[in-house]
Parts: C-alpha cells; sequence; structure tokens
C-alpha cells in the first residue's frame, strides 16, 4: 500500500510522542494529544481528550529535554571555544543543522520542524511592496543575516566538514552552489528559531530575571535561547491563550492557566506582538493580535516637521540636548490600545518649538517642557501624522475597500491588513489630537472638516 502525506504526518507524531516520553522522560498528561490542524492552516496542534481544569499540568520535561548549544553533542565534536564564540542564535542555529543527520538522537523531534516557512523573509519583492510603509520592513534584515551566516557560520562547517557531512548540508539541489545552498539551510533554520524557540532562565539567575530594574543589556547573561520539544508544538492566540510555561529547578512545565474543554487546543501566548512582527516572526496574523498593533514615527519626521522655522544650527543644539536628557529616540511609537501620543514625543516636539530664549533657559536648568499639548504642538502632531500615511502606497479606505472585495488569500491579505492596521492607529491618533483641540476651542484640522462634508477620502490619513 502507497503511503500517503497523512499516514507520514501521523507516523511522525507517533514516532515524536515515543521518543519524547521513552528517550526524553517526560511526563505527558494522557488528557492530551498532538492532532492534526492543517486543515484549518495550524499545521500541528495539542489538542484536549478530556476536561483539564486550570493550574493542571500538560507536561513536564528535564531541563536536559531542551536542545541547546550544550546538550547537542555538537559541543563536544567542536574544538573548545567555538560555539561559545558565536551568539546563540548563531549557535542553535548550527546545533539544527547538525542534528538534521538520520543518526541524531533528536532526529524523531527535527523531523516535525518545518521545512517551509511564510514569514517575511520568504516573501517575493513584488509581495514585500505592498508592506511599504510598514517599519516591519526595516526588520527583516535578510541581507545582514546572510552576510552573517556566511561570516561566522560558513567558515566553522568548511573547517568542520568530516562532522557536517551527513546532515541536510549534503543534499544540494542541482546547479546551486554549496555556499547558496548553507545560506539555505541556515535560513531555514534561523526561522526555525525565530517562530518556535525559547528563552529560559539560566539557573540560579531567577530572582535576577524577575528583577524589573536590571538594565536590559544583561538579559542575555540570565536567559539562554532553547528548543523545547512538545512546547513549541502549542499554537498561540492572544484571545484564548489557556496554557503557559514554567520553569523550575528540575525541568520545564507547561500548564494550563483556565480550564479548556474536551476537544478545545491549547493555546501558548506569544505575548503583546503587533500584527507586523507576528507576520515578520511566524507568517500568519489574527485579529486576536490587532489590540498590539503599532505605528512606528521616525525621530527624523518629527524633527524635520517641528523645526521648519529653526536654523540648522539651532535645530542640532536641540537635538543634541533632547539626547542627553535621554528624551529623543530613533522613533516613537503609536499603539492601538492607547492611540495617544507618547509623552516624551510631546517634549520632544515642546522643546523643538521653544524660541531661542525659552529653549536657553530650559537648558541652562537642565530641564525640558512638560508634554502639553497646545494648538501649535497639535498643528505640528497633525502633520506628522499626515505625512506618515502618505508613506503607504494605499489610503485607509482604499485597503477597506480592497478587504470587503473579498478576493484578497495569503500573503497579499495579510499585508493589506496589516498597513490598513496601521492607518487605522493614525486615524484614531490624529482624532484624538483634533477632538481635545476642539474642546478647547481651536479650528477643526482637514480630515475632521471632510467627514463632516460626507465622509470624503482623505489621502493623508
Amino acid at each position: 500500500m502507497e503511503t500517503t502525506t497523512d499516514d507520514v504526518f501521523e507516523q511522525q507524531n507517533a514516532a515524536f510522542m515515543q521518543w519524547l516520553v521513552a528517550s526524553q522522560h517526560a511526563e505527558v498528561n494522557p488528557k492530551v494529544a498532538l492532532a492534526d490542524l492543517r486543515a484549518s492552516g495550524a499545521g500541528r496542534g495539542v489538542v484536549a481528550l478530556s476536561p483539564l481544569e486550570a493550574d493542571e499540568l500538560v507536561f513536564r520535561l528535564p531541563r536536559e529535554s531542551a536542545l541547546t548549544a550544550e546538550t547537542s553533542t555538537l559541543s563536544s565534536l567542536l574544538p573548545p571555544g567555538v560555539l561559545a564564540a558565536l551568539d546563540q542564535w548563531l549557535a542553535l542555529i548550527l546545533v539544527l543543522i547538525f542534528e538534521t543527520r538520520a543518526s541524531s538522537a533528536w532526529k524523531p523531534y527535527i523531523d516535525l520542524l518545518p521545512r517551509e516557512f511564510n514569514t517575511l523573509i520568504y516573501w517575493t519583492a513584488s509581495e514585500i511592496s505592498m508592506l511599504r510603509g510598514s517599519a516591519v520592513l526595516k526588520k527583516i534584515g535578510k541581507e545582514d543575516a546572510e552576510a552573517t551566516f556566511v561570516e561566522k557560520l560558513l567558515p566553522v562547517v568548511r573547517a568542520h566538514e568530516e562532522i557536517f557531512k551527513d546532515t541536510a548540508l549534503a543534499d544540494i539541489p542541482a546547479g546551486q552552489s554549496f555556499e547558496r545552498h548553507f545560506i539555505d539551510t541556515a535560513h531555514r533554520m534561523a526561522s526555525v528559531v525565530m517562530s518556535y524557540s525559547f528563552d529560559l532562565v539560566v539557573p540560579g539567575q531567577e530572582d535576577k530575571a524577575d528583577d524589573e530594574e536590571e538594565e536590559d543589556e544583561d538579559e542575555e547573561d540570565e536567559h539562554y535561547k532553547a528548543m523545547v520539544p512538545l512546547a513549541d508544538l502549542l499554537n498561540a492566540d492572544a484571545d484564548r491563550n489557556n496554557c503557559r510555561l514554567f520553569e523550575t529547578p528540575a525541568g520545564l512545565e507547561m500548564k494550563t492557566v483556565a480550564p479548556v474543554s474536551a476537544g478545545a487546543e491549547l493555546f501558548n501566548d506569544y505575548g503583546p506582538l503587533p500584527r507586523s512582527d507576528l507576520l515578520r516572526r511566524y507568517g500568519y496574523i489574527t485579529e486576536h493580535y490587532a489590540q498590539y498593533d503599532v505605528v512606528e514615527l521616525d525621530s527624523r519626521s518629527i524633527v524635520g516637521e517641528a523645526t521648519r522655522a529653526l536654523e540648522e544650527e539651532d535645530r542640532q543644539e536641540r537635538v543634541d540636548y533632547l539626547l542627553e536628557e535621554g528624551v529623543l529616540d530613533d522613533s516613537f511609537d503609536l499603539e492601538a490600545a492607547e492611540l495617544e501620543v507618547p509623552e516624551e514625543m510631546l517634549v520632544v516636539v515642546n522643546t523643538l518649538l521653544l524660541t531661542k530664549p525659552e529653549f536657553k533657559r530650559y537648558k541652562n536648568a537642565g530641564k525640558t517642557p512638560k508634554p502639553k499639548l497646545s494648538e501649535k504642538v497639535a498643528e505640528v502632531l497633525c502633520r506628522i501624522l499626515e505625512a506618515r500615511a502618505r508613506e503607504y502606497p494605499t489610503t485607509l479606505e482604499e485597503d477597506e475597500k480592497i478587504l470587503a472585495e473579498g478576493q484578497l488569500q495569503g500573503r497579499e491579505r495579510a499585508a493589506v491588513e496589516v498597513r490598513l492596521g496601521e492607518k487605522r492607529i493614525l486615524r484614531g491618533a490624529y482624532r484624538v489630537i483634533v477632538r481635545k483641540i476642539a474642546e478647547k476651542g481651536a479650528p477643526k484640522r482637514p480630515l475632521e472638516e471632510a467627514e463632516e462634508a460626507g465622509g470624503k477620502r482623505v489621502k493623508a490619513t
């Protein structure tokens, strides 16, 4: 009898669960199981066979069952210090490439990891262009990633070809160079790390990691990247999240954080990720993450709009002062949940709009203006939002019409939904500013006038 794709899928599931319990000494609640969710576009998932109570154990793993640079045998085969010289991302990418060997102790797990991704790094130039205007395009970094693979990882592979000879690197497609094949393989494993890895707390650093006063630069010293079998097979949903991975001195425990009915899927949560980052990291979006959408406002645009009347020397002096005071960032976020201009941005605009004598007084006192929304500040903010909206290839109304027609699917639809979500934030923030100024008796801005005239489309917002 011919083996079907469904047969292979189920065989891989069975082999993985057997390996997890027998080889990795996992304790799995018999009330849960892996499920085939491909029909709904979710790949594999974990479902409840029977009702689960809140705070019920889903599974427990020893820490050694997490695949890391330390638990892979690659660390013992390479000369001392080779893996340690790489950052955590690169080390784990190299480990995953190594563990594609047919003889790998991790093979049942590696077999379940996807070979194809829908993340932005795999989109065509035409598809990427549909996201023009979104700051997510600056975060893809495909060229930089490939340069790093060639500079940092390829020399290790070339210097130790015997170690990597039986890995996925041996399956070079016809007509492709080894270097290109290596880069493609590294991209796949980098996507695996981005989509599936966990940041675990280094044992002994638990209290330090929980201290919110710790500096961000210490975070990597307190955490390490790891692939956690089964934990990474739970799909994520911001609204339906019912599970969470907990760390204990002895191991890792996935527990329910809410009751789960029989037949329901178990969901982890990625945290407050905007849909643009969800698309970049995981290759899909869901309306449940729209609440976390953000729009980035570049500080160069803010400074440009707020300093039209200033000479270059005066402008630079104020920018330097704001940088010294730690107020001016590279960009500021407008959040869907708030629709308020950040106070720091208000301080920046107020500072840039000061007269020369006013600025001199604040600077001599080592202070900055309060984050007030005056009519003058509002005028600048509205121009900033209008200019930001023009960076997109379409208007809000055009995107709403495109989606209403129902013709788009896949990547095209995801791109439109992402950019539409960002435009709605710009529109919402604009309206908040207009409303606040209107309450003070100031004139209306063009957007409000156009809407009252009959809801005509306004290109700027």
